[in-house]
């Protein structure tokens, strides 16, 4: 026998199905254990999947994400689509691994909002810069070490993420990143944010910064459209754009691509992520009552 539990797979950030960062959504009538959580993550294959649990108040949820690998202390792309599902104006998540109430509201014309932990990034230094430039020109077969205009990482809850701020004529969007490479070369971050500002085409489109994500020690190999690392990103930009209080527009340049617009509220010290979702599918997942094997 096996417990049918339905889904829904939300490309977040995006407007179009196949474009932004995929996400499934499963919300739970009975709780799951964090076993069968995992497995049914790795069954998906998705950079996330998130588990809702209803609680006693209409709109509070428990929630947990977990990618291949992995649960993480938060997952912005995954509470974009969840909102989106719930299909309610305004909804708090609960979380459980450092996030805190997540606070999500969508609008009528779909858009969905959610708000996070601001994680304002701390420089590592000259000698840390020395060392990433080497590992991103072998990660990314380039000719020449590629010039870092900073390399910083935030305090929990983003403990493991790294925000790198390359050569800003570089086009990040064609580079070929090994992140096998970054996740050996890089064990105390499993997570790398690379960034820098937008090129002609994008700037004309109004983005103020681009950047991509990599996780390969969580098993996610690129992160196509990622919240969190904006929650690093939002205070980096604005303090370097001298853009205090106001709405920044941004497009995280995978493969997939996504747009996100953000704004780090200094007195709150946290970060509003806002962008669209679309349905990608809906289904029934078969869950065995007895996991594992070979």
């Amino acid at each position: 026998m096996s417990k049918q539990l339905p889904y829904t797979i939300v490309d977040a950030f995006t407007t179009q199905v196949f474009l932004g960062n995929p996400a499934a959504v499963l919300v739970l009538e009975n709780p799951l254990s964090n076993e069968e959580m995992q497995f049914i993550a790795r069954e998906f294959n998705l950079s996330d999947t998130a588990f809702i649990s209803p609680t006693s108040e209409p709109t509070v949820f428990d929630m947990v994400w977990y990618t291949p690998g992995r649960e993480v202390s938060m997952c912005g792309h995954a509470s974009v689509a969840s909102a989106y599902v719930l299909d309610l104006p305004h909804v708090t998540f609960k979380t459980r691994l450092g996030a805190g109430d997540v606070s999500a509201r969508k609008a009528p014309d779909g858009t969905v909002s959610i708000e996070f932990p601001a994680g304002d990034p701390i420089s590592l230094g000259e000698d840390m810069k020395t060392r990433v430039a080497e590992t991103l020109r072998r990660a990314c077969k380039l000719d020449a070490v590629p010039k870092i205009n900073f390399v910083g990482e935030p305090a929990d809850p983003f403990k493991g993420y790294l925000l790198i701020h390359v050569d800003d004529e570089l086009d990040i969007a064609s580079l070929q990143v090994d992140s096998g490479c970054l996740a050996a070369e890089l064990p105390d971050h499993f997570l790398q944010i690379i960034t820098n500002a937008p090129p002609a085409h994008l700037k004309e489109q109004g983005k103020q910064f681009v950047s991509r994500v990599f996780a390969g020690a969580a098993g996610v190999i690129e992160d196509p459209v990622c919240g969190s690392a904006h929650c690093i990103l939002t205070p980096y930009w604005t303090k370097l754009l001298g853009q205090e209080g106001r709405e920044l527009a941004a497009k995280q340049v995978s493969a997939r691509s996504g747009d996100l617009w953000v704004e780090w509220n200094t007195t709150k010290s946290r970060v509003t992520i806002k962008g669209k979702a679309v349905t990608a599918a809906t289904g029934v997942l078969n869950v065995p009552t007895s996991l594992g094997g070979n």
